[in-house]
């Protein structure tokens, strides 16, 4: 604060108008108006934030300041020109005009003061470190692998148990070629021996054989239809072995797409590509996810197209760094901002 309260009250009408982004054009000095300065990297990890300045120009612009006196003070123009003439005569020295609150102004380069600067940037100047992008250590890639392995040895051992329970279709045929052998073996001597014995012996021998005939008849008989359902059953067996899906992993052929968003107006958005279906579109973001496990993709509607963007900020320094850091792993990226 300096001693006349008059300097002092002029001082806070040129803050309050370089606060409220206006320019001021001081008579005989110059033009005082805020620029913005975008981000400035410092070094591979760190990013200075984008922050206002408040520059000097020998040219004219915004208001001047006699002109905001005479509607501020509710004066004419002579009076706010001896007001600002009063004013400037104790802010000035040689090339020096030391606006307290506000800054200084030396040779034609300003300088803010603390309170002023944290006014127009409340972020403050610190730097900001960039995070590096994530990769798969080692670790990942043993349980990766040990995963796989176990999922081979589990999907064989799963197709061992469930091939043992079809019977060979070779096995029928060889037991319905054994049962009637097995059963007609009769001894090559007994018709002989019965042959030369009385009528009574003959007819009973004869009886004998008719019956042993029946039984290997019935037995043949047998056989053939143990062999008939054991291929009907092994053959109902191949066909349920044919109906099951083979290799059809859990899930993967029903998973749910996710639905394309809406774009937020205003938002700038980095795109990856625009594509003519949300299939191709979700494809395109899984492969960039996989390529990269730091990005993370989203689908939007673009039109009747559909747009991929790994990243999307309020103001376009922030995308215009992300396409900076990400152009090696991804070229062609490109700002759109919504409307």
């Amino acid at each position: 604060m300096s001693n006349y309260p008059m300097v002092d009250e002029v001082n806070r009408l040129v803050g309050n108008l370089l606060a409220a982004g206006s320019g001021v054009f001081l008579p005989g000095v110059g033009s005082l108006f805020v620029e913005r300065r975008g981000a400035r990297r410092l070094s591979k990890r760190s990013v200075q934030p984008p922050c206002r300045v408040v520059s000097f120009s020998s040219q004219q612009q915004g208001v001047s300041l006699a002109d905001e006196l005479a509607r501020t003070l509710h004066c004419d123009a002579a009076g706010a020109q001896d007001v600002y003439d009063r004013w400037l005569s104790r802010t000035r020295e040689g090339d020096v005009l030391t606006i307290e609150g506000v800054g200084v102004l030396k040779f034609k380069n300003f300088t803010l003061a603390p309170a002023f600067d944290r006014l127009l940037n409340p972020q403050g100047h610190e730097p900001v470190r960039i995070k590096p992008a994530r990769r798969l250590d080692w670790a990942l890639w043993v349980g990766i692998a040990a995963i796989v392995i176990a999922a081979g040895f589990g999907g064989a051992e799963f197709l061992r148990i469930n091939s043992s329970d079809i019977p060979e279709p070779g096995a029928a045929a060889e037991v319905a070629r054994t049962l009637p052998a097995a059963d007609a073996g009769i001894p090559a001597d007994s018709s002989a021996t019965a042959g030369v014995t009385d009528d009574g012996t003959a007819t009973a021998v004869a009886g004998t054989k008719a019956a042993e005939t029946d039984v290997a008849g019935s037995s043949a008989a047998g056989a053939a239809g143990t062999a008939d359902s054991a291929g009907d059953r092994a053959d109902a067996a191949v066909t349920r072995a044919d109906a099951k899906p083979a290799g059809l992993r859990p899930g993967s052929a029903a998973r749910v797409s996710t639905e394309p968003a809406s774009l937020v107006s205003g938002h700038r958005y980095v795109v990856l590509g625009v594509f003519s279906t949300p299939e191709n579109a979700a494809r395109a973001a899984a492969d960039a996810e996989a390529r990269d496990a730091s990005v993370r993709c989203g689908v939007y509607r673009f039109g009747n197209k559909f747009m991929v963007s790994p990243f999307e900020a309020p103001d376009a320094e922030a995308c215009t760094l992300f396409i900076r850091n990400y152009s090696d792993r991804f070229p062609g990226l490109w700002t759109y901002t919504a409307r």
